[in-house]
Order: C-alpha cells, then sequence, then structure tokens
C-alpha cells in the first residue's frame, strides 16, 4: 500500500458539508472532493499539509458541495474538475444545484466528465468513480482501493441516506444502488460521507435502517 497517501477533511460552511483532501506526501500533489465553502480555510489545510491543489472531484452539483470552486479557480487557474457524466447539467442549471432555492444562482460547469467504473491515476493511486444515483441523477462515490477508502458524498450516511426529495432524486434507485454498488465492497471499508461522522461498510450493512433487510 503506498503510505504516502493520506485523507483530512473538515465541515464547511452553514451546511457543514464535508470537504476532504487527498494528499500524496512524497509528490506533494492534492485532491480536494466537495469545496462547499469556505475556499480560504481549503486552501488554508492545504498549505499547513504542504501540499499543491491538482484537481477538484466533486460526488455530486448541489450547492453546498460546490460554492468554494470559483474561489479555488481562482487560487488555482485552469484546476480541473471532475463530475460523473449524468450530472453536468444539474451542475450548470440553479434549480437543480439548489442555488436558486438557497441564495444567488450559480452555474458552473466541469472539465472531466466520469463515468460508471471508470478508474482514475491520480496521486499515483487508483480511485474507482461508482455511480450511484439516487440523491441526485448523477451521484458519483469515489473508491480507493488500496487505501479502502470511500468518498461518499450525500449517498451514503452513518445510519441514514441521502435526501431523496430535491429534483432527480429517487429513492428506489439510490437504495439498490448503494445495495448493488456500495454493499458488495469490503466491510472495513470506510466510508467519508458529505455530512455528519464517517463509517463502514460493515456496520451500515448491519445498523443502517434503511437498507437493513426485513
Amino acid at each position: 500500500m503506498n503510505e504516502n497517501i493520506i485523507l483530512i477533511g473538515a465541515g464547511l460552511g452553514q451546511m457543514q458539508t464535508n470537504c476532504y483532501i487527498a494528499g500524496n506526501r512524497q509528490t506533494k500533489e492534492a485532491l480536494v472532493f466537495d469545496p462547499g465553502d469556505e475556499g480560504f480555510r481549503v486552501m488554508e489545510m492545504l498549505e499547513k499539509e504542504g501540499l499543491e491543489l491538482t484537481a477538484v472531484l466533486l460526488t455530486h452539483g448541489h450547492f453546498d458541495h460546490v460554492m468554494a470552486l470559483p474561489y479555488l479557480q481562482e487560487q488555482k487557474p485552469g484546476l480541473p474538475i471532475y463530475l460523473h457524466e449524468d450530472e453536468e447539467d444539474v451542475l450548470r442549471e440553479p434549480s437543480l444545484n439548489l442555488t436558486s432555492m438557497f441564495g444567488e444562482p450559480v452555474s458552473m460547469d466541469a472539465d472531466h466528465l466520469v463515468k460508471d467504473g471508470q478508474i482514475l491515476d491520480l496521486l499515483d493511486t487508483e480511485i474507482y468513480c461508482i455511480h450511484v444515483p439516487g440523491h441526485t441523477k448523477g451521484g458519483v462515490c469515489y473508491y480507493f482501493k488500496e487505501q479502502g477508502w470511500l468518498i461518499a458524498g450525500d449517498t451514503l450516511f452513518r445510519q441514514s441516506i441521502g435526501r431523496t426529495d430535491f429534483p432527480t432524486g429517487d429513492t428506489d434507485a439510490l437504495l439498490s444502488g448503494i445495495r448493488e454498488k456500495l454493499f458488495v465492497l469490503p466491510d472495513e471499508t470506510e466510508v467519508y460521507p458529505g455530512h455528519m461522522n464517517s463509517t463502514s461498510i460493515g456496520l451500515e450493512k448491519r445498523t443502517n435502517p434503511f437498507l437493513m433487510q426485513p
């Protein structure tokens, strides 16, 4: 296992959305997942760890996961943004990314549209893209197989699941996607959700009231 890969996180903004930074201590490269707000704090975290921001990966396009993007792009012109291909219009359309509901409408674009099952070779490790629609139609989880980490966004929470009452949400798709695509991962896989505390695949299989089989 590449022991140079680290993961740190912080809750940002009014929604306390979990933003995660994965970095390679040897190459000094870093990826930011879901920069929801307070872009200056993200840059401070990177500086503290001696890391250089090389890309942003989004689990989905909702406002509370993306609002620090413009700030980060100002700090790093040409910063690559990754997003699932089915989520492109969610990020672009204020009525879908909810910025029109919660503040000033914002429209953004991604540079790289990933597919289900695609493997990203970043940070000198492999990151698997797992498409799990339901919270939004293009929700994607990022799986660090070697490290046993799953960046889950608002798909799976500790003993809960993401809301499905926003535009493009689908409860049945979310539940089946979690069971078929996430619960097949090793039980010891650490799950880092978009809100609240971390958990594990094994714990959620045993105790999540939304997903326990009758």
